[in-house]
C-alpha cells in the first residue's frame, strides 16, 4: 500500500482507484437548503438524506466494501474529515480530523481499515493518515511545490519522485500496477498512464480541448473521462490498450464527473441539463441514459 500524490493538488492510497463502486449512488445535492450528502438506489428511485444535518457536508467518499462513508464538514476554508457507518453499526458521525485548516483529498486504503488525507492551513498541504475510528492519527509530510507525481509508504517513508513534468490528478488503476494522470507537458491537459514505476509512459489522449475527471473502469482496461475537445464537456472512455475512443453524450449542457458501478456495466454521472447539476445514469456504452433526479438544486460528485 502506498500513497499517491502530487504536491498542492492530491493524495491517493495504493491500489485504489480514483471512484467507488457499488450500489447505491451516494452524492452531494442542496436540496434541503445546504449541502448535504444523499445515497439514491437506482433500482428502487429511493433517495435518502444520510447526513441529516443543519451544517454543511459533502465530497463523499464510500469505503471499498461500501460499509462506511467518509465526507468533509464545515466551509471550504475550516472543515472537518467524518465517517458514518452505513451498514446499521452506528447513526452517528465519527470525526475521523479536526486539525484546524482544509481538510481535502481523503481516500480510503484498500482494506476500508484506513483513509489518507490532506490538510492546508496557510502554508504547503500535509499527508496524513488515521483509521476509519478516528484512532491512529498520523501526519507523514509536508508536501512541497515542486512539480511531478509522487508515492510513498503509509507510514512515512520512502517518498519517491515519480514525473517531474506539470503532472496532476494522479489514479491507481484497481490493481495499483498502473497509474493514469493528467498531464500539460506537451501544451494542453491530456490523459497519460504509466506503470506504477514510471516506466512504459504513454500518452492516451491527443486533443485540442481539455481532459479531466479520470475514472477507471473495475477492470483497468479502460478510462472514462470528462473533455471539452467539441466545446462542451461531454463524457468519453477511452481503452488504454488500443487507443480507441467512444464519446457517450452528445448534449449542449456540460456532462462531468463519471463513476463506474462496481460490476462496471453502468456509469453515473452529472448532466446540467436545467442549469443545475442532475445525477444520470448510462450504460457502460452510453445507451439507455436515465435522469436519476429531477429538482432545481445542485446534485453532484456521484460515487459508486
Amino acid at each position: 500500500m502506498r500513497l499517491l500524490f502530487i504536491p498542492l493538488m492530491a493524495l491517493i492510497l495504493g491500489s485504489l482507484a480514483c471512484s467507488s463502486a457499488g450500489n447505491p449512488i451516494v452524492f452531494t445535492s442542496d436540496i434541503d437548503g445546504n449541502r448535504e450528502i444523499f445515497s439514491l438506489d437506482p433500482e428502487q428511485a429511493e433517495l435518502v438524506n444520510l447526513t441529516k444535518s443543519a451544517g454543511s457536508e459533502y465530497a463523499p467518499s464510500l469505503s471499498p466494501d461500501g460499509t462506511r462513508l467518509a465526507f468533509l464538514s464545515g466551509n471550504d476554508d475550516h472543515n472537518i474529515l467524518n465517517v458514518i457507518a452505513l451498514d446499521g453499526e452506528s447513526g452517528s458521525a465519527t470525526a475521523i480530523s479536526t486539525l484546524d485548516g482544509n481538510h481535502r483529498d481523503h481516500r480510503w486504503a484498500p482494506s476500508g481499515e484506513r483513509l489518507a488525507y490532506l490538510v492546508q492551513n496557510g502554508g504547503n498541504p500535509s499527508t496524513h493518515v488515521a483509521k476509519y475510528d478516528g484512532s491512529g492519527s498520523m501526519e507523514l509530510t509536508t508536501i512541497v511545490a515542486h512539480e511531478g507525481i509522487y508515492v510513498r509508504n503509509p507510514d512515512g517513508v520512502n517518498e519517491v519522485r515519480l514525473t517531474d513534468q506539470p503532472d496532476y490528478s494522479p489514479c491507481w488503476s484497481p490493481n495499483s500496477h498502473k497509474i493514469a494522470f493528467i498531464s500539460e507537458r506537451d501544451g494542453n491537459p491530456e490523459i497519460y498512464v504509466m506503470n506504477s514505476d514510471a516506466t512504459e509512459l504513454k500518452r492516451i489522449t491527443e486533443t485540442s480541448g481539455t481532459e479531466f475527471n479520470i475514472a477507471w473502469s473495475p477492470d483497468g482496461r479502460k478510462i472514462a473521462y470528462s473533455s471539452d475537445q467539441d466545446g462542451t464537456p461531454e463524457i468519453y472512455v477511452v481503452d488504454i490498450r488500443d487507443g480507441e475512443v467512444q464519446r457517450l453524450t452528445r448534449n449542449s449542457v456540460r456532462d462531468d464527473q463519471p463513476a463506474w458501478s462496481r460490476d462496471g456495466n453502468r456509469i453515473a454521472f452529472v448532466s446540467y441539463l436545467d442549469g443545475d447539476g442532475e445525477i444520470v445514469m448510462m450504460d457502460a456504452d452510453g445507451k439507455n441514459q436515465q435522469r436519476l433526479t429531477n429538482n432545481h438544486y445542485n446534485d453532484y460528485a456521484p460515487t459508486w
